[in-house]
C-alpha cells in the first residue's frame, strides 16, 4: 500500500517564513484559471501560504485574511488579471456558498482562486484543483501535503516541486 495517495507529494516547512516562501514558488508554476484549495485546522498556516501565492504571482497589495469579508480581489498590475482570495471559515451551511458567487469566480478564465477551509466547498471543485493540506506537527513545524486529481495539473505540482526543492 503506499504511503501517500496518487498525484501527490508532502513537504514540511519548519517556520512561518518558509510557509510564504512555498507559496511564492507555487506562484510560479501556475497557469492563468488555476484553483488552489486550502485546508487544515485553525493556525496551520493556510493565510500565510496565501500571502506567498499573491506575492509570488505579482498581486498588486499583500493579501490579508478574508474572514470577516469571505472574498477579497486582488489584481495584478502587469496584466488585470485577478486572484480571488477566498475564507469559508465562517460558512456554516451549503447553501451560503451560492451567495460568494464561487460559480463566476472558479469560471474566470484568466483569474486564479485561493481558498482557505476549500473543505466546505470540496462538491464544487474541479478536478484540476490544487489541494493543499495543512497538518501541525510541532508550535512552527508544519506538513504540507500537495496534490490533485488531474494528470494535467500534477506536471505543473511536480514543476513546483522541482524549483522549490530541486527534486
Amino acid at each position: 500500500m503506499p504511503v501517500l495517495e496518487p498525484l501527490s507529494f508532502e513537504c514540511i516547512s519548519h517556520s512561518a517564513e518558509q510557509t510564504q516562501r512555498l507559496g511564492v514558488r507555487l506562484a510560479a508554476a501556475l497557469p492563468a484559471h488555476a484553483i488552489i484549495a486550502l485546508s487544515g485546522p485553525l493556525g496551520a498556516g493556510k493565510t500565510q501560504f496565501a500571502r506567498g501565492v499573491g506575492l509570488g504571482w505579482g498581486a498588486s497589495q499583500p493579501l490579508r485574511s478574508p474572514t470577516f469579508t469571505l472574498v477579497q480581489e486582488h489584481h495584478r498590475p502587469a496584466d488585470h488579471h485577478t486572484l480571488y482570495h477566498i475564507d469559508l471559515y465562517r460558512i456554516e451551511r451549503h447553501e451560503d456558498i451560492a451567495t460568494l458567487g464561487l460559480d463566476e469566480i472558479l469560471d474566470d478564465q484568466t483569474g486564479i482562486a485561493v481558498i482557505e477551509w476549500a473543505e466546505r466547498a470540496a462538491s464544487l471543485l474541479p478536478e484540476d484543483t490544487i489541494q493543499v493540506r495543512f497538518e501541525i506537527v510541532q508550535e512552527n513545524k508544519r506538513r504540507l501535503t500537495f496534490s490533485t486529481q488531474d494528470t494535467a495539473t500534477w506536471q505543473i505540482l511536480l514543476a513546483f516541486r522541482k524549483n522549490a526543492f530541486g527534486v
